[in-house]
């Protein structure tokens, strides 16, 4: 079958399912019609709260229930109407489908925005500024970033960002906010068109994106500036290319969308590792599928493709960056060990973290079953209609990859960062089968059903967005910007310690070893162009200077110590002090302020500076 024939035959079915009739005997049945312009009205409203509440944090009221109430109105303003429209059982045009999509994107890019609107606080984004300022600064590639070694082999992001700096001379962080919410909105935005087109329907299409933005890094590190939310939009992009050469109405315009497609495989290869990885496994899926399933046509575009995506990864991999294997190596063992653990019968040890509160834990279980359940509605929809369809048919195979996420983030040390980064990936087909279980339970109900179904999916899909703002980023910890928090990511970064970091920089110079807190560990790496340690605990737990610390300090080459006062005052808000930390999870009181006072009592250890709260110390040559 074409893929023409098959889009016709989807559209007939998915227009049977997903819009029901709309008569006047129906009118009762079916929610009141919110105009989109009414919507968008409501959710500019909601940015404007969320701000006026992060500006409460801000100002010392991060303690007042007011303020985290507005964080989550404003939330309810910019979510909920669009999900009412979107599941609604009135029609849709395919515009105002476009534009609740575009909508809700805009909306949470800009509530992101305004978490941090001076500056970049978020520590990825304050690895890839690093880079992006030694690239001005030296008119080189692969120029080297102490905090993210990786990142400069993978420079698409930072050219980008250096050529539009370059060109409207306007600074790396208003330059690298416009890149990543370009790259952020076009990444959905094809996403969208893609779902539209594989399933002919564009209210499976805004459906499927609105369970997409469910996935808990959406709203954050999904529209950050780093590397993977530009390789996003490549990546998505490459997929358009392939759907499009596999489609006869294509014919005679292959050869544009060929060089597209080289282009973006370029593009995605040299910005980011991961992405380009997972490229070049989901067009070999639909490859192997239209093979199974007799679409030569596709079969055939596709393989050419992946083959380029393959050989692309691995020429960059092998001649420009070879320590990927290095830095992805260990990322990868743990999550094998974990698994093995498991299948053995055994149980893995993840590491220690700090526990949400018992309602954001009863969210996200929630969740987790709310997805699990819609997951087999939509196979078994795969099975009744597109059995016949490689695209829809690969989905419904990758996403089962929603259920091994789980495992990990339950069972392997780091899993739940691993599962969350993950989740961007896996949420592409997770969300396409949920819409297509929507489009399922919705359309097949009649009268009175069809309220409670609709009502269903409605409290299911609300339920699966505000878990993933809940249990997303930033954690509940510092849902609003505040005071500085000890380990406390975003809320470790403050004008203390960007003014401490920039005086190393300008007095001690780049590159020198560093050993320092988990929460001045970005900083420093980033404003001040240091090199920091992260096995150094040992120079912070113990009342003394021992000769046996002495030696393990000349072994790690660490020249200057940075000692943080306030590590005395409060738990780590992230469970652990250092970025390498024996007793992560283990802590039930802070550092005794005798363990970091020790240094100020040698006269053989000098401290070269001194802000109130931040000392900084020279080791080299240091004795007890």
């Amino acid at each position: 079958m074409s893929g023409t024939a098959v889009r016709v035959s989807e559209e007939r079915v998915v227009r049977s399912q997903a819009a029901p009739a709309t008569g006047p005997r129906h009118a009762g049945a079916q929610a009141s019609l919110i105009p989109v312009s009414v919507i968008a009205l409501t959710a500019a409203i909601g940015v404007l709260v969320v701000a006026a509440a992060y500006t409460a944090g801000r100002t010392g009221h991060i303690g007042s229930g007011w303020a985290d109430r507005a964080y989550w109105a404003g939330q309810a303003l910019i979510v909920v109407p669009v999900a009412v429209r979107l599941l609604g059982r009135r029609p849709l045009t395919a515009s105002d489908t476009v534009v609740l999509v575009v909508l809700v994107t805009v909306a949470e890019y800009l509530v992101k925005i305004c978490y941090s609107p001076a500056a970049f606080t978020f520590a990825d984004e304050l690895e890839h500024w690093r880079s992006t300022l030694n690239l001005l600064q030296t008119g080189k590639l692969f120029t080297v970033n102490y905090l993210l070694p990786v990142s400069p082999r993978y420079p698409g992001l930072e050219e980008v960002t250096a050529a539009l700096s370059s060109v409207t001379g306007l600074s790396i962080f208003v330059t690298g906010l416009i890149v990543a919410g370009i790259a952020h909105l076009l990444f959905v935005s094809v996403l969208f068109l893609l779902f539209r087109e594989v399933s002919g329907s564009h209210r499976i299409g805004g459906v499927a994106v609105l369970y997409y933005a469910s996935n808990p890094l959406f709203t954050s590190f999904d529209s950050m500036f780093v590397y993977q939310t530009l390789a996003l939009a490549f990546f998505a992009l490459t997929l358009l290319t392939a759907w499009r050469l596999s489609s006869r109405e294509t014919d005679g315009h292959r050869a544009g969308w060929l060089v597209l497609g080289g282009l973006t495989i370029l593009a995605t290869v040299i910005t980011h590792h991961v992405t380009s990885y997972v490229l070049v496994a989901t067009l070999a899926l639909i490859c192997l599928v239209a093979l199974a399933t007799g679409q030569r046509l596709m079969a055939g575009w596709t393989a050419v493709l992946a083959a380029g995506s393959a050989l692309a990864v691995a020429a960059w991999l092998f001649l420009a960056a070879p320590q990927t294997w290095s830095y992805l190596l260990p990322y990868a063992q743990g999550t094998l060990h974990g698994l093995w653990a498991l299948l053995g019968g055994g149980h893995a040890s993840p590491a220690a973290a700090t526990v949400g509160p018992l309602g954001n834990q009863a969210l996200s279980a929630a969740a987790v079953l709310a997805m699990s359940a819609l997951l087999p509605v939509g196979w078994w929809c795969v099975w009744r209609r597109w059995r016949g369809h490689p695209w829809t048919i690969a989905m419904a195979i990758a996403s089962a990859g929603w259920y091994v996420i789980v495992v990990v983030r339950l069972t392997v040390p780091d899993g739940s960062e691993l599962a969350g980064r993950a989740s961007t990936f896996i949420f592409v087909p997770a969300a396409y089968m949920a819409a297509l279980a929507v489009a399922q339970l919705t359309g097949t109900a009649v009268r009175w059903r069809a309220r409670t179904a609709a009502a269903a999916m409605l409290v299911t899909v609300l339920l699966l967005m505000f878990d993933g703002l809940v249990n997303g980023w930033p954690p509940y910890w510092e849902r609003l910007p505040g005071a500085h928090q000890v380990a406390g990511s975003e809320r470790s970064v403050g004008p203390e310690e960007i003014a401490t970091a920039r005086w190393a920089l300008a007095v001690l110079g780049p590159g020198n070893r560093f050993a320092t807190d988990v929460g001045s560990y970005p900083v420093l790496g980033s404003y001040g162009d240091q090199n920091p340690i992260r096995d150094v605990a040992y120079l912070y737990t113990s009342p003394r200077y021992r000769p046996a610390d002495s030696a393990q300090v000349a072994a790690q080459q660490i020249k200057y110590l940075w000692v943080d006062r306030r590590l005395s005052w409060s738990l780590p808000a992230i469970g652990q002090y250092f970025p390498d930390d024996p007793r992560a999870g283990k802590y039930h009181h802070p550092l005794p302020a005798a363990d970091l006072s020790k240094y100020a009592r040698m006269s053989s250890i000098p401290r070269i500076y001194d802000s109130g709260d931040i000392a900084i110390y020279t080791l080299s040559g240091g004795q007890s």
